[in-house]
Formats: structure tokens, C-alpha cells, sequence
């Protein structure tokens, strides 16, 4: 891994250490829009887990579920040199959000068609 102090270099260019810095940043652009696509996915599927809950009567709360996915992370948190805390607040905040979404499909009225409900926002 190259000394955050030197410079890179582009073809026979020298970058300076401001456009280093602009080239790290357009990389964890990407990877933050990576991200976000991949939690945006997550939801649409928590959508669709909860649509089969609701028509066969399946508790939304599943806390077996739950302390499962959260094991998974602090067991790749360890094997991965993350803070397992870290990963543990991450998921609690995933879990809320899925939840808060599964509530608003299992309590509607009427027939629930998920392409319907997928932005389901907090303004919403």
C-alpha cells in the first residue's frame, strides 16, 4: 500500500496529494452509491417477507431471526477486523427500518401488491 505522503502517479503525471485525495473520494462515492443500492434491495426483499407474513398470518416480530442476523455479523465483524459494535448498531438500524416497513404492509387494509409499497418512506 502506497504512503498516503507520496505522490501517485497518472502516465507520466505526478498527481498532487488534492487530486489523491478527489480520486479517493470518486471511489468511496461509488462504493457508498454500491451500498446504498444493495440497502435499497434489502428493503424491497423485507417487503416482500412481509407480504408472505400477512397472508399467512406470520408473526412480523421473528426474534430467533433477528439474533441470527446479528450473530452472522459480529462473526464476520471478528473474522473481518470490524468493530463487532459497530456492525451490531449498523444492523440494529436495519432491523428498525425493516420493521417500521413490515408493520405499515401486515396492518393495511385491503390487498397489499408490493410493487405498490416499495417507496415506502417515513413521510409516506
Amino acid at each position: 500500500m502506497e504512503n498516503s505522503t507520496r505522490s501517485a502517479t497518472a502516465g507520466n503525471s505526478v498527481l498532487t496529494p488534492q487530486q489523491q485525495l478527489e480520486a479517493l473520494r470518486t471511489e468511496l462515492d461509488g462504493i457508498d452509491s454500491a451500498l446504498l443500492e444493495v440497502v435499497r434491495d434489502r428493503i424491497e426483499l423485507c417487503c416482500r417477507i412481509a407480504v408472505l407474513k400477512r397472508r399467512h398470518s406470520i408473526p412480523m416480530m421473528q426474534p430467533r431471526r433477528v439474533g441470527a442476523v446479528h450473530e452472522h455479523a459480529r462473526t464476520y465483524a471478528l473474522s473481518h477486523d470490524l468493530s463487532p459494535e459497530f456492525l451490531d448498531d449498523l444492523y440494529d438500524v436495519l432491523i428498525t427500518e425493516t420493521c417500521r416497513v413490515e408493520d405499515l404492509i401486515i396492518d393495511a387494509d385491503g390487498e397489499i401488491d408490493v410493487a405498490a409499497v416499495a417507496p415506502l418512506r417515513h413521510d409516506a
